[in-house]
């Protein structure tokens, strides 16, 4: 996502469709306080280690990750957008926000404890995923997880949402996403799983769980030790 027009896209996503006045924007943000960020709090708990830097790599809101524990943690907000970045500022977590592209990511090898985000990657085609797990490992210590919420084609926000898209789009009488384009959706585990070993990822978890509402494939990958 590095030229302008796709920076456009996401900036007014943030402002509007999915900005704080909006109707969208107002009901997603009490599904990241109320139920996803438990489900994140949960996750780094027991995959990240108590200190260390760790990087939210596409964090929106940052809303789903105000109650990871900080310990000895620093805790980075990364995103493409500005308007997103800026909504941030209420999430007490994040000890710094950097603006940067998830490709080319501002960090020296090995330098990373963890790396999490979510409803991220189904935004990316399949050679975009490649270099941006690529990416992950490398800035990754050896032995520390990325845990990514990765949307599946049967989640319950397809179940919710698709009707909702149908009918907007009949009424306007043009197509209407609540969300810019997901183009990579997982199919099942296996799916997960193989797009984590192309890029040099061991596979920890693949979770489908009512913790998150069963809204997102939780895709726990590791960076070999050796």
């Amino acid at each position: 996502m590095k030229d302008a027009s796709e920076q456009e896209v996401w900036e007014r996503h943030w402002s509007s469709t999915a900005g704080p006045d909006a109707l969208v924007g107002r009901i997603a943000s009490i599904v990241r306080r109320r139920v996803l960020s438990r489900a994140v709090a949960h996750y780094t708990d027991r995959y990240f280690p108590r200190s260390g830097v760790f990087v939210e790599c596409g964090c929106g809101t940052g809303q789903a990750s105000g109650l990871i524990g900080r310990d000895g943690r620093r805790l980075l907000a990364l995103d493409f957008s500005s308007r997103a970045l800026e909504q941030t500022r209420s999430v007490s977590s994040f000890t710094d926000r950097l603006q940067a592209d998830i490709r080319t990511l501002p960090f020296r090898d090995a330098s990373v404890s963890g790396i999490w985000n979510l409803g991220v990657m189904e935004h990316f085609d399949a050679a975009a995923t490649g270099e941006i797990l690529s990416e992950f490992r490398r800035v990754l210590q050896p032995g520390a997880c990325a845990i990514l919420f990765w949307p599946p084609e049967f989640g319950s926000s397809r179940w919710l949402l698709a009707p909702v898209e149908w009918l907007m789009s009949r009424r306007r009488g043009r197509e209407f996403r609540v969300f810019p384009d997901e183009v990579n959706r997982l199919r099942s585990r296996r799916h997960a799983a193989d797009i984590l070993q192309a890029a040099g990822l061991e596979t920890v978890a693949v979770d489908f769980t009512p913790r998150d509402a069963f809204i997102h494939l939780v895709v726990v990958a590791r960076r070999p030790a050796g």
